[in-house]
C-alpha cells in the first residue's frame, strides 16, 4: 500500500506497483497519520518550481498514468 506524501524523498518513479493501492490525501490535509502508519511506502509526485500540491483528482491520474504506463511498457 503507497500513501502520497510530501514529506518523503521517494517519487513515484522509485517504486514497484506491483499488486499495490495507492491512497490519495485530500489537498489540505493529506492522509491521516493512521494511514501513513499502515502504508508501507511513502512516495510523491516530483514538482518542478516552487509547486508544493496538485488537486487530488489531478495527483490521482499522474499516478495511475505511470502505473499504466509501466504495465504497458512491460
Amino acid at each position: 500500500m503507497f500513501a502520497t506524501d510530501l514529506q518523503t524523498d521517494k517519487t513515484i518513479y522509485d517504486v514497484d506497483y506491483e499488486k499495490s493501492a495507492v491512497i490519495i490525501g485530500n489537498e489540505a490535509n493529506g492522509v491521516s497519520q493512521a494511514v501513513r502508519k499502515l502504508a508501507n511506502e511513502h512516495i510523491k509526485i516530483p514538482m518542478m518550481g516552487k509547486t508544493e500540491s496538485l488537486n487530488a483528482a489531478v495527483a490521482t491520474g499522474v499516478i495511475l498514468y505511470e502505473i499504466n504506463r509501466r504495465k504497458l511498457g512491460k
